[in-house]
Parts: C-alpha cells; structure tokens; sequence
C-alpha cells in the first residue's frame, strides 16, 4: 500500500526517543520532512543525526511542552523551517508517578499540552490537503490498570475524548484527529526496561498477559501512527486505535 506520505511535513512532540523518535524516523523514511522537539539538546542532536540518515530535512528544538509560552513559537518556526505543517503527533507524556505534583504535569503535558498543540497548528494544517493529527494514548485509559492515585490512565483517557470531540470541529477544515493507544512497549533503558529489572515477577507476569507472547515495539507503533496518519487512512477520524498485541479484554463495538 501506498501511504502517500512523500513530500509531507510532519511533527512530533518528545520526539528524541523512544515511541517518539521511532515514529519521527517512520515518517522520514515513508519520505516527510520531519521536526522533533524534547527537553535535552543532547538527546535532539543524537535523534537528529539518526533522521538525517533518510535523506530529509529534520529540524529539533528544545521545548517543555508544559510551558504554556513554548509550543507556539516551536510550532511556527518549524513550519517556517518545513515550509508548512501537515501532520501533527503529540507523543509527549507526563507519563508515572502520584500524588498532586503528577497530577498537574499529566495535565499539563499530555492534556493542556495537546490543546494548546492543536490550537496553535491548526492555522497551519488548515492549508494542508492531507492534515491529521495523532495523539498517543494508552490502553491505561480504555482498561483500570496499575495504581489508581497515578494519573497517567485518567489523562490518556481524557486525550481520547479530546481526540474525539476536536475530529468533529475540525472536520469542517479537512483536518482529521485520531489517537493510538499502545499497550506495554518495550525500549532499551526505558519503562518496562526498569521494571524488568527491578520487579522481574511483575515483568514476567504482564508479559504473560499479552496473548502475543511479548511485549510491542517503538517501531510497531510507528508504523501504526504513520498509517493512521497518511492519506491513505482518509476515512478515519475520531478513532482510537488500540495496539496492545492482545492484550486488553474490552470488546469495542
């Protein structure tokens, strides 16, 4: 299939590493320019000379997307570097933690971050005629999952609404909005490295939950996220797609 991707110009929110450097580097190779953003220079420069390997423009700034002043000014000098915006993915998270403090960086980053993401490229993907927007999500917002003090499912949960709500108001302007809910992804030095090593039972026994036998990849979810995000994906908006390998037990209908 021929997603179509060649000549776009896509950004991506904590694109230094991890989900978000494997999507930004899916997006490079199927041939869009690309810019990242995250919050060490050294981690961008690194991701930078892994993009620049695919042969196109790639751009990085250092960016904390719970600063309500960053994302705009980040947002139009990329896409006066790119030459335009066509596809927006907000992968950045304020991922773990409890009590009040991780309470307000989750809405912050992944909530308040995304609105204002959207808000502020919107004027941009208007003027595109293949503009879509991703938000990563999580299965933690479709099933209870770990500590409920923690609001990493509660905010996940709420940027799928968002997703959905702004798929109908943005509709109008041909600007599609979908998310992608990952289940247990496995990166080198990432989350479910340390839990590997420091709770190896509780590893073991998610892992055993997955019917698949194995945890995903950054780079499955990558190439999910660039489907979902290519024209070729033109009929669907409003979705959620979940990417778990089995492992949910909800039944959408």
């Amino acid at each position: 299939m021929e997603l179509q991707l060649d000549g776009l110009r896509a950004v991506v929110t904590g694109g230094g590493s991890g989900i978000g450097l494997a999507i930004a580097e899916q997006f490079a190779a199927e041939g869009c320019s690309v810019g990242i953003c995250g919050r060490t220079r050294s981690t961008l420069d690194a991701a930078l000379e892994r993009l620049a390997g695919h042969g196109r423009t790639a751009v990085a700034q250092v960016v904390d997307i719970a600063d309500p002043t960053a994302i705009g000014p980040w947002v139009d000098a990329t896409a006066d570097e790119l030459g335009g915006i066509d596809i927006v993915v907000h992968n950045a998270s304020g991922a773990s933690g409890v009590g009040e403090d991780a309470w307000r960086r989750n809405i912050d980053i992944d909530v308040l971050g995304f609105s204002r993401l959207v808000g502020h490229a919107v004027p941009h993907l208007a003027r595109s005629s293949a503009a879509s927007v991703v938000a990563i999500a999580s299965t933690a917002a479709v099933e209870a999952f770990g500590n409920p003090a923690a609001p990493f499912g509660a905010m996940k949960a709420a940027l799928i609404h968002q997703c959905a709500g702004l798929s109908k108001s943005l509709a109008p302007q041909g600007i599609r909005v979908n998310a992608v809910s990952p289940g247990p992804v496995f990166v080198d030095g990432g989350a479910w490295d340390q839990v590997r090593s420091a709770r190896p039972e509780y590893y073991a026994g998610v892992v055993a939950q997955i019917p698949r036998g194995r945890m995903g990849t950054a780079e499955e979810v990558a190439r999910v996220v660039a489907f979902l995000a290519s024209p070729a994906a033109a009929l669907l908006t409003g979705t959620n797609i979940v990417a778990d390998g089995g492992l949910t037990k909800r039944i959408p209908i």
